[in-house]
């Protein structure tokens, strides 16, 4: 990424691995140094690790984790990003948890911890439409401001997100295709994959595999109350009513008020189709065939 590029103001993605990440503190200071300390982290048995590429549902799944962990539809008054493996201040916040740990994180499966891969630890991911992806992470990188300010969707389409240098998190295409693999090398079935369009058109049926996946029995009435509390209407209520931000607050940076503001946006399937032009799904669509041509990832598009 041209970082004299015009259409975005100083403030530049953390590059390191071949990846453009987001500036969190513990990155701008030293990317290298968490990377390695999230991938010696200490496994615990019950530990869960929410792998999943950028907006692509982390807050919601989070959020319906934590209700099977406590075994009623009941929102968790701490914000996901307190268990933000790349984002939080420390993580001897980890090893303070109690089990069994559910942690998050957007990085790559080549960074995730290694006892907890070797221990048989379980993995939940999720997969989301990557043009509705694009989308979400335009507005929120507008909002955020995480890389500088952005001139419009289609800069951002263009120098960002289909940008073959940018590769933001690994880029979706390498980053899903990983996941994919590693799935298929999982002969002991630690990796639940869910797809965000079944999870928001069938949250019933996905939420109670995601039960059994975590070896947790509920009965009906109780996944359906999880489901229910856990609509996108719902879960932005929460999110202003419920969760307190302020304990992600660094001295006088009010970065709790900032996430509360923009993390939760419309959580639709399909939106794409208001921001892509013709020629710019047309181009997409042809990247799309080239890099997926091996994968049998299926994805619902609208």
């Amino acid at each position: 990424m041209d970082k004299n590029d015009s259409n975005f103001r100083q403030t530049q993605p953390v590059m390191f691995d071949g990846m453009a990440l987001p500036p969190f503190p513990p990155l701008l200071q030293d990317a290298k140094k968490r990377f390695e300390e999230i991938r010696n982290m200490e496994y615990r048995k019950g530990d869960i690790i929410l792998a999943i590429y950028p907006k692509s549902g982390t807050h919601w799944v989070w959020e319906i984790v934590c209700m099977l962990l406590k075994q009623k539809a009941e929102y968790s008054k701490e914000p996901k990003e307190l268990f933000f493996l790349e984002a939080m201040p420390d993580l001897s916040i980890v090893d303070s948890m109690e089990s069994p740990r559910a942690v998050n994180t957007h990085l790559p499966y080549r960074w995730l911890p290694k006892q907890h891969i070797e221990n048989g630890g379980k993995i939940v991911h999720v997969v989301r439409n990557p043009k509705d992806v694009c989308v979400s992470m335009y507005h929120h990188m507008k909002s955020s401001e995480e890389i500088g300010e952005i001139k419009d969707f289609k800069t951002f389409y263009e120098t960002v997100f289909m940008n073959p240098n940018a590769k933001l998190m690994d880029g979706w295409y390498k980053y899903e295709k990983d996941f994919e693999q590693a799935e298929k090398n999982d002969t002991g079935g630690t990796i639940f994959t869910v797809h965000y369009e079944s999870l928001k058109t069938n949250p019933i049926t996905e939420i109670s595999r995601l039960a059994e996946f975590l070896n947790i029995n509920l009965k009906d009435q109780d996944i359906a109350e999880i489901a229910d509390k856990c609509s996108f209407k719902k879960l932005k209520v929460a999110n202003d009513t419920i969760k307190d931000h302020s304990i992600l607050d660094i001295g006088e940076k009010s970065i709790g008020e900032k996430i509360k503001e923009f993390m939760y946006r419309k959580g639709e399937i399909g939106d794409w189709k208001n921001h892509f032009t013709v020629a710019m799904n047309e181009h997409f669509d042809a990247v799309y065939k080239e890099e997926m041509k091996d994968s049998n990832i299926k994805i619902q598009f609208e």
